[in-house]
């Protein structure tokens, strides 16, 4: 009997310590997601488009659409010049997953920024036809 009184005596004090360490530490602020520039619909003038850095980092991997609204591929790269306005464009096109997919140059007369995705002013059947880049 004073044995078994010994062991109810340890599980709970066993029992109590690992009530205590399961309690949580208060959770923290969300981190703040980076979204496409404020305009809702951005279009590329004879004066360019500029975008900051982190503006045209929160361009990467979204989705490109055909102008006969086919998901052609995404964004890979959006390349600046010195004052921030957008020189091109690279997406990875066609392709499963990142394999076979063509990495093209598009330039910025060819495509607008549109919500959350880029569409451009090809068809899906122009977009094959746009030049590979050389690695």
């Amino acid at each position: 009997m004073n044995k078994f009184l010994g062991a109810t005596a340890l599980a709970i004090v066993l029992g109590a310590t690992a009530a205590v360490a399961q309690t949580t530490a208060p959770a923290s602020p969300p981190a703040e997601k980076m979204s496409p520039p404020a305009a809702s619909t951005t279009t590329v003038t004879k004066d360019g488009l500029v975008l900051t850095e982190a503006q045209a980092n929160a361009w990467i991997k979204k989705a490109i659409y055909s102008s006969d609204g086919k998901n052609v591929g995404e964004v890979t790269a959006l390349k600046r010049d010195a004052s921030g306005k957008v020189a091109e464009l690279q997406a990875g096109i066609g392709g499963f997953i990142g394999i076979g997919e063509t990495q093209v140059r598009v330039m910025p007369a060819q495509f607008k920024l549109d919500n959350d995705r880029v569409v451009l002013s090809l068809t899906a059947e122009q977009v094959k036809t746009l030049p590979k880049m050389v690695k």
